[in-house]
C-alpha cells in the first residue's frame, strides 16, 4: 500500500461527509423518494402477479399496476403525515387536561425515591423556555411538509426514467462482460433493498396494528398516533423499538394513574415487539442483508449524526448497499468483509455470483 493511500482515503471520507451534511436538504428527500419508488415497484410486481383466468391467462398491464401502486403508496404517505399533524394538535390541546395527573405522578415518584418537595408541573413548565424547546419540532414539521412536494416530484421522475434507464446504462459499457458484471451487482443491490423495505414495512405495520388493537382495548388516548409512531420508529434498528414502546407506556401512567395497567400494557407491547422483531422479521428477512449487528449500531449512530432521524431510518439499507459495492473491488473488499455478518461476501463475476469466505 502506497504511503499516500491512507491520507487520501481520510480526505475522501471527510469530503463525502461534508457533502452529505451540507446537501442533506436535497439528499434526504431524494433518498425518501427512492424508498417510495422501491415500494411502488414492489407493489406493482405483486399486482402484476395476479392472474385473470378465462380463455387465456393475462397479466395486468404494467402501467395500470404502476398507477394503482403509486396512488396507494403516495396516498398512504400523505395520510400518515396528516395523522401526525392532527394528533400533535390534539395532544397540545390536551396538555392542560393531564397537568393534575402528571403532578400526582411526579409526587408519587418523589415519595418512592425519597425526594421531598417535588415541583408541580405548572412550576416546571413556567421555568422552561418553551419557544426554544418547541422550535426544533416546528422546524422539523415545516421542513417535512416543504419536502413533500419535492419527494413526490422525485418519485414521478424516477418512475418515468425507469423505462429508459436500462438502455442508457447499457450504452455506457462498450464491453458486454463489464455490463453483465455491473448489472449483476445492481441486481443484488435491488434485491437487498427491495427485500429490506418490503419486509420492514410489513413487520412495522404488523407491530403497529397489533399495538393499536391492544391500546384501543385498554382505552389509551391517541392510540392511532402511538401506533403510527411505533410503525415509524420500528424502522430504526434496536433503539427505535425501545423508544416506540416507551412513549405510550409513559403516557398510560399519566392517563390511568395505575401501575397495574402500565405493567399489563408493558407485557403486551413488549411481547408484540419480541414476537415480530425476534421471530417474524428474521424469518422473512433471512440473512440477505449480511450486516454485522455491531456495524448496524455504529451505522445508526453515524447516519443519525449526519442526517438525524432520517439517517437512522435509512442507515441499514445504506450499509447493505455499501457492503455489496465494496465486495466487488479488490481494493475495498476487506472493508466489506469487516462490515459483513460472518465474513462472507458475494462477488459478481460476469453476471454470476461467487461467494468468498473469510474466517
Amino acid at each position: 500500500m502506497k504511503s499516500w493511500t491512507i491520507p487520501l482515503w481520510i480526505v475522501a471520507v471527510a469530503v463525502i461527509v461534508f457533502f452529505l451534511v451540507a446537501a442533506k436538504r436535497i439528499l434526504i428527500p431524494l433518498v425518501l423518494a427512492v424508498a417510495i419508488w422501491y415500494v411502488i415497484e414492489s407493489l406493482a410486481i405483486g399486482i402484476r402477479s395476479i392472474r385473470f383466468r378465462g380463455r387465456t391467462t393475462r397479466k395486468i398491464p404494467r402501467w395500470i399496476a404502476i398507477v394503482f401502486a403509486s396512488v396507494l403508496v403516495i396516498g398512504t404517505f400523505l395520510g400518515g403525515l396528516q395523522i401526525v399533524v392532527e394528533n400533535f394538535q390534539d395532544m397540545a390541546r390536551a396538555t392542560s387536561k393531564y397537568e393534575e395527573q402528571l403532578t400526582d405522578l411526579l409526587s408519587l415518584a418523589g415519595d418512592y425515591l425519597g425526594i421531598e418537595g417535588m415541583a408541580e408541573v405548572t412550576d416546571i413548565v413556567a421555568e422552561l423556555d418553551m419557544p426554544a424547546l418547541i422550535r426544533p419540532l416546528v422546524d422539523t414539521v415545516a421542513n417535512l411538509f416543504a419536502s413533500v412536494i419535492l419527494v413526490i416530484i422525485y418519485v414521478i421522475f424516477l418512475l418515468l426514467e425507469r423505462n429508459t434507464f436500462k438502455t442508457k446504462l447499457r450504452r455506457l459499457f462498450s464491453d458486454e462482460g463489464n455490463y453483465d458484471n455491473f448489472a449483476g451487482v445492481m441486481s443484488q443491490v435491488n434485491d437487498s433493498i427491495r427485500t429490506y423495505i418490503t419486509v420492514k414495512i410489513f413487520t412495522s405495520f404488523l407491530t403497529g396494528l397489533l399495538s393499536y388493537i391492544v391500546m384501543e382495548l385498554f382505552g389509551l388516548e391517541f392510540a392511532l398516533f402511538w401506533a403510527f409512531l411505533i410503525f415509524l420508529l420500528n424502522f430504526i434498528p434496536s433503539l427505535g423499538s425501545i423508544t416506540a414502546t416507551s412513549l405510550p407506556l409513559l403516557f398510560s401512567l399519566i392517563q390511568f394513574e395505575a401501575f397495574s395497567t402500565f405493567f399489563i400494557l408493558l407485557i403486551l407491547l413488549v411481547g408484540i415487539q419480541i414476537l415480530v422483531g425476534n421471530y417474524i422479521d428474521p424469518m422473512l428477512m433471512g440473512s440477505r442483508l449480511n450486516i454485522s449487528p455491531l456495524v448496524i449500531i455504529l451505522s445508526l449512530v453515524t447516519w443519525g449524526s449526519i442526517w438525524g432521524f432520517a439517517g437512522m431510518i435509512f442507515s441499514v439499507p445504506i450499509m447493505a448497499v455499501l457492503i455489496i459495492s465494496f465486495a466487488q473491488f479488490p481494493q475495498t473488499r476487506p472493508f466489506a468483509i469487516l462490515l459483513s455478518a460472518k465474513g462472507e461476501v458475494e462477488v459478481k463475476t460476469l453476471g454470476k455470483s461467487e461467494e468468498l469466505n473469510k474466517e
